[in-house]
C-alpha cells in the first residue's frame, strides 16, 4: 500500500555567485525547517529567525513559491510580535537602558522592524474599525516586497509546469515574479550584510537556449532565500572510495537495471 523511498535527502544547489556566504544569505530549506521547527510562525514564540525586507527568493520550483509566500506571511508576525516586546520592555527599563545594550547594526535593524509593526499594528486596528480585512500587501511592497527570481520565463519555470495555480495565488499574496534573471553576485552593505543582488539577464537564442544577454541588473535584497533544486547526497562514496560507482559525469550514482537470472529462476522452479 505504501512504498517510502529513504536514499538519503538530497544536497541543496550552492548557486555559483560572488558573496554567496554573506550574512541574510540562505538556502530556502533551512528557512522553512527553521519556520516550523522553532514554531517561530507564532504570535508567542521566543525564536530568533530573522527576516529583512527587501527579500529575496532564487528559484523557479514549488520549493521557491512555498518560500516566498511562507516569508510574505512570516514578516508581519515577525515585527509585530518584536514591536510588542520591545514598547514593553522599554515601558519597564526605559529608552536609555533598552538601547544601550545594541549596537549600532543592531539599532538601526531594531529601529527598521519596530516601525514596520507598529504601521501594521496601525492598519490592523484601521481596518477593524472600518470593518474590513487589514492591507498588509501595500505596506510590505512599500518596504521592498518579497521578490521571486528565475533564470527562465514564468511558463519554463518548474512551479508553472507542476501546478500553475501556486503562481497565481502567490501573486495575489502580493509575491513579486522576476523572470530571465541569474545571479552573479551578492552586495555587502557597511556591516558586513546582504544588502542588494546583481543579476545578469537571460534571453533564449534561436535555438532556444538559455543565455546571458550581457546586461545586469541590482535588486536591492536585505534577504536572500536560495531555492534552486537540490542534487542526490553522494557523500558517502567520497567519504567510502569504492563502496559505489558513479555515472560517467561522476555527479550521480550509475544506475542499475535488477534482472532475473537463470540460475534464480531455477531456484523458484525447485
Amino acid at each position: 500500500d505504501h512504498i517510502a523511498i529513504a536514499t538519503g535527502a538530497g544536497k541543496p544547489t550552492m548557486v555559483p555567485m560572488k558573496n554567496n556566504l554573506l550574512r541574510g544569505i540562505r538556502q530556502a530549506s533551512d528557512f522553512l525547517m527553521a519556520l516550523q521547527l522553532t514554531g517561530a510562525f507564532k504570535r508567542d514564540a521566543l525564536a530568533n529567525l530573522e527576516v529583512r525586507l527587501p527579500a529575496v527568493v532564487i528559484g523557479g520550483g514549488l520549493t521557491g513559491i512555498d518560500t516566498a509566500t511562507e516569508v510574505m506571511a512570516y514578516y508581519p508576525i515577525q515585527v509585530e510580535r518584536l514591536a510588542r516586546r520591545v514598547d514593553t520592555l522599554i515601558g519597564e527599563l526605559g529608552e536609555a537602558q533598552f538601547w544601550s545594550g545594541f549596537n549600532e547594526e543592531e539599532r538601526e535593524t531594531l529601529h527598521e522592524m519596530i516601525g514596520h509593526g507598529h504601521a501594521l499594528q496601525q492598519e490592523r486596528e484601521a481596518a477593524a474599525q472600518e470593518g474590513r480585512d487589514p492591507n498588509f500587501i501595500d505596506l510590505i511592497r512599500s518596504w521592498g516586497g518579497v521578490s521571486l527570481v528565475y533564470r527562465k520565463s514564468i511558463s519554463d519555470a518548474p512551479a508553472y509546469r507542476l501546478n500553475h495555480e501556486e503562481i497565481a495565488e502567490a501573486l495575489e499574496e502580493g509575491i513579486y515574479f522576476i523572470e530571465n534573471m541569474s545571479p552573479t553576485a551578492a552586495v555587502a552593505d557597511r556591516h558586513g550584510a546582504v544588502e542588494a543582488m546583481v543579476f545578469e539577464q537571460q534571453g533564449a537564442d534561436e535555438n532556444g537556449k538559455w543565455r546571458s544577454t550581457g546586461k545586469q541588473f541590482t535588486i536591492p535584497a536585505r534577504t536572500v532565500l536560495i531555492a534552486a533544486g537540490t542534487a542526490p547526497n553522494t557523500i558517502i562514496e567520497r567519504e567510502n572510495p569504492g563502496a559505489f560507482q558513479y555515472d560517467e559525469w561522476r555527479q550521480y550514482f550509475a544506475p542499475h537495471r535488477a534482472e532475473a537470472v537463470a540460475q534464480a529462476k531455477e531456484a523458484e522452479t525447485v
